[in-house]
């Protein structure tokens, strides 16, 4: 047997469980019905990523899917999740007229959230049952399984996706999310999210080893598999109480996708930098930046600049004041310069504080000038963008 992350055969028996039900989350239709006696369950460790799993040979999971559902709005935790979740998404991602796909929609219920948020959802749903309810709810469902019957019938490709509380039912997944990949833009975002072993583990709950729930997973090994198959995790949480834990994450689009398109993108940065430098200077305009912390110094260095294109650039840290940056040989002065040399556009370097930056050259020291941000190209702040952040 191998892990079903890493692939290892290094796999260990981790404990026996004695006298499990069959399945856990399908009830019978009869007291007779196949499945309804009791089995031992063994789960298994592996020794080189620490993934817990059972042994996946055996389990009928086609059958088992085919008719199955959950709802998840039943209980006021699960809605209240799911409405944080469509919210971070929003905030995240813009999700507004943005085309989302959700692996296993189940009837429907977070597909909804992000259909009211503006998002375009469709899903892949082995369940018929389960398509029928999600459709009455605005999801366009393909009836089918993500790693063996996308091919042919889902061509569109989307920005982003949902998969909930899945990836653990799941035999192959290294398998599962290639076969994701194949239906997502390069750069597409998703939420990924699954039933946490390390809030089983500390709570000592056995109850929560289900026979039909191959992969235990924490957040090391959700981590690990995402990685291998290209997913760049940006944030990884705990939700519902810590019930389950889940990953925010980017798609390569191939091995290596965002390192390979790394080179082109510093390129045209340098070159998009350049030309709006230029236009400055040709139009008899002075430029200074705000920020010598180390994103201005390697900004300047690598882009070329020099006095002749920015006449100074500020700090508020007195400990920088009358020194240079490497490279550029910028001279590094106070934040009173901005009035008394004044500049008709102030470079932003501190990207991820360019909004309180902006505040304080307009409100603490008059600035009028243009604002150039830099990322995720150099640009001039928007008019419109900056009355909506002053005012805020």
């Amino acid at each position: 047997m191998k892990c079903i992350v890493c692939e290892s055969t290094n796999v260990e028996v981790a404990f026996i469980l004695k006298n499990g039900p069959r399945y856990a989350q399908k009830l019978l239709n009869t007291q007779d019905e196949k499945g309804g006696g009791r089995f031992d369950v063994t789960l298994y460790k592996c020794k080189d990523c620490g993934m817990v799993q059972i042994d996946p040979a055996g389990l009928e999971h086609d059958e088992y899917f085919e008719d199955y559902l959950m709802s998840r709005s039943c209980t006021e935790l699960y809605v209240q999740y799911d409405n944080e979740l469509a919210d971070t998404l929003q905030a995240k991602y813009g999700i507004q007229g943005k085309k989302i796909v959700e692996i296993g929609c189940g009837d429907g219920f977070f597909g909804e959230l992000l259909i009211q948020r503006g998002a375009q959802v469709s899903a892949i749903e082995p369940s018929a049952t389960a398509c029928k309810l999600a459709e009455q709810r605005g999801v366009r469902c393909y009836n089918t399984f993500l790693d063996t019957g996308i091919d042919g019938q889902v061509t569109e490709r989307f920005d982003g996706f949902v998969t909930k509380q899945v990836m653990d039912l799941v035999k192959e997944p290294n398998t599962f999310l290639a076969s994701l990949g194949k239906i997502l833009k390069p750069g597409a975002w998703g939420l990924i999210d699954v039933p946490s072993w390390t809030k089983t583990l500390l709570d000592k709950r056995y109850y929560d080893v289900l026979p039909d729930r191959v992969g235990y997973y924490t957040a090391k090994t959700l981590v690990e598999v995402m990685e291998r198959n290209n997913f760049h995790v940006t944030e990884v949480f705990h939700g519902a109480e810590g019930e389950y834990v889940g990953a925010y994450v980017v798609y390569e689009g191939q091995k290596d996708g965002l390192l390979k398109d790394f080179k082109h993108e510093f390129e045209a940065f340098n070159k998009e930098f350049g030309r709006l430098m230029d236009s400055y200077r040709a139009a008899g305009k002075k430029v200074a930046a705000w920020g010598a912390g180390a994103k201005g110094v390697t900004i300047f260095s690598f882009s070329g600049m020099d006095s002749s294109s920015i006449a100074y650039v500020v700090d508020k840290d007195n400990f920088k004041w009358n020194k240079f940056l490497p490279g550029s040989r910028l001279p590094v002065v106070a934040p009173d310069t901005v009035r008394e040399k004044p500049v008709d556009a102030m470079i932003i370097t501190g990207v991820m504080f360019y909004k309180e930056i902006t505040r304080q050259l307009v409100r603490d020291y008059g600035f009028s000038g243009d604002i150039i941000l830099l990322s995720p190209m150099p640009h001039v702040l928007p008019q419109e963008e900056l009355k909506r952040l002053l005012a805020s």
